[in-house]
């Protein structure tokens, strides 16, 4: 049997009962729409008349949006985007990689069809006996032993003074990211220790980003990394979230060191935004591909003569809920009455859309299929109702977050190590969890934030339960932050939250 392309299949147990009835090994393709690899994989490896008739004839093919299954991509991206991992029928990791060239891929195809024929045995022991063959997502934390760490901060000031690049701003070497949590939380002690040297690390590397490889100087946004340590050669899709994080920053930065400069800067990336994932419907399209032919021309007019890369234009929950945050600020300290009321569409748009009772929200507002139970889509749609609770004071806006949170409490609360990333699954047939799915991961960042949500609840609702639990969240993440390097950051913006309502 032959086609003229692969006939892909969506994630969920329907695929892999399919894999166990026929005795043939998965092959999982994760991908991203702004991701320029993946679209070229899609294009030329797996249009491959050879690979075609090997992955329908050997394979059951799987294949997900990594910023739509977030909770999938997690547990079985390996080394990047695109990755292709073959699993067995119960979901285990056989081996994998990153891009592949139809050559090779074809090659590869054979041996792990072969090498999964003739070890069938085996693995049905490893299915029988599972080895628990993805990654470690525990905490190594005991329950009843957890207290907040009051040493975070002054950890944090050095490790970023011990891992500041002083000649080219930013942090380590190459490639070069934005480590958010690690700068708000910089601005945070600059805030709080009037430390010359941090106030430098932050201002430097704000500097940098705006100025060298990252900012697109042309029509506007940033870029997702640079490859060199000088910030050049970037990687030129474009992401929401990121964008909206460094709308942050700047919007604090320019309030708490006084830099005019940095309110600029701002209001350019708000340009850039709202005249490209701006929805007029409400929400935000959530990144456009990389092009770096078109990127590389250096006026408007030269780029008008290509073709504009694409737009993934789904609406995502979180996504746009950070955003719809970070506009919120912007209205505050740029002045502009007319982001709040954007901010305020889009938040109503995307709940209306993917709330359910007693269910929580779904993923995306756009497209299918819509992902439920995922904790980064209730974590940021609450801090985003209440960012709006407190600039409207409406009751709506503090109702929902409470019930969102609660959801959050019942569904993915987990005694070992704080929240997990998706609730826990009760379900059966084709919404069954399956492979590693069915191991909680708890990822630190979100739990942090959670925390942060139950804190301003706390001081919101005026009831000291929620300031409880998340003194409860944090602890949990007390035995790990520090293995997270500056990502453990985040800690310590939720132990500033926390701080913040004592006395409540």
């Amino acid at each position: 049997m032959t086609t003229e392309e692969i006939p892909w299949l969506e994630w969920g147990a329907d695929a892999f009962a399919r894999a166990a009835a026929e005795q043939k090994p998965v092959l999982l393709a994760i991908g991203a729409a702004w991701c320029r690899g993946t679209e070229e994989m899609d294009r030329v490896s797996y249009r491959d008349p050879a690979v075609v008739q090997l992955v329908t004839e050997r394979f059951i093919p799987i294949r997900i949006d990594a910023d739509r299954r977030p909770d999938v991509s997690e547990r079985y991206t390996l080394g990047g985007w695109p990755t292709t991992a073959f699993l067995t029928p119960a979901g285990e990791i056989l081996g994998g990689g990153t891009n592949l060239e139809s050559g090779p891929l074809a090659v590869v195809l054979v041996q792990v069809a072969t090498a999964f024929a003739a070890r069938r045995a085996e693995i049905d022991r490893r299915v029988v006996e599972p080895t628990g063959g993805g990654r470690d997502t525990g905490t190594g934390f005991e329950p009843g032993a957890q207290e907040l760490d009051e040493d975070a901060g002054r950890w944090l000031d050095e490790q970023l003074l011990a891992q500041f690049d002083e000649t080219w701003g930013g942090f380590g070497s190459e490639p070069k990211r934005v480590y958010a949590d690690a700068l708000a939380a910089a601005l945070l002690r600059c805030r709080d220790t009037t430390n010359p040297d941090l106030t430098r690390v932050v201002t430097h590397t704000l500097d940098a980003i705006a100025e060298r490889g990252l900012w697109d100087p042309v029509e506007g946004g940033f870029f997702r990394y640079c490859e060199r340590r000088d910030w050049s050669e970037p990687h030129v899709e474009k992401v929401l979230t990121l964008n909206a994080r460094l709308l942050e920053l700047y919007l604090s930065a320019s309030q708490l060191l006084d830099r005019s400069d940095y309110a600029d800067q701002a209001a350019a990336i708000i340009r850039f935004v709202h005249g490209t994932f701006a929805d007029p419907d409400g929400g935000f399209c959530a990144s456009q591909r990389a092009d770096p032919a078109y990127a590389a021309l250096s006026s408007l007019e030269a780029r008008r003569g290509r073709a504009v890369p694409p737009i993934d234009r789904t609406v995502y929950t979180d996504a746009t809920a950070v955003m719809a945050s970070a506009y919120m600020l912007g209205s505050s300290i740029l002045g502009d009455r007319s982001l709040v009321e954007f901010a305020a569409t889009s938040i109503d748009r995307v709940v209306m859309e993917t709330y359910e009772r007693g269910g929580g929200v779904g993923h995306n507002a756009t497209g299918a299929p819509v992902a439920r139970g995922l904790l980064t889509d209730h974590v940021t749609i609450s801090a985003a109702l209440l960012d709006l609770y407190d600039l409207t004071g409406q009751d709506v806006y503090l109702d929902m977050p409470r019930e969102l949170m609660s959801y959050c409490e019942q569904s993915m609360w987990d005694e070992v190590g704080g929240f997990t990333d998706r609730a826990r699954a009760n379900l059966t047939g084709h919404d069954a969890p399956v492979g590693l799915l069915r191991e909680p991961h708890r990822p630190l960042g979100l739990n942090c934030r959670a925390a942060i949500v139950l804190a301003r609840l706390a001081v919101c609702a005026d009831e000291p339960r929620y300031r409880d639990q998340a003194v409860r969240t944090l602890a949990c993440q007390t035995p790990v932050y520090r293995e997270h390097g500056l990502d453990g950051a985040a800690y310590v913006l939720a132990l500033d939250q926390i701080e913040a309502t004592d006395g409540v």
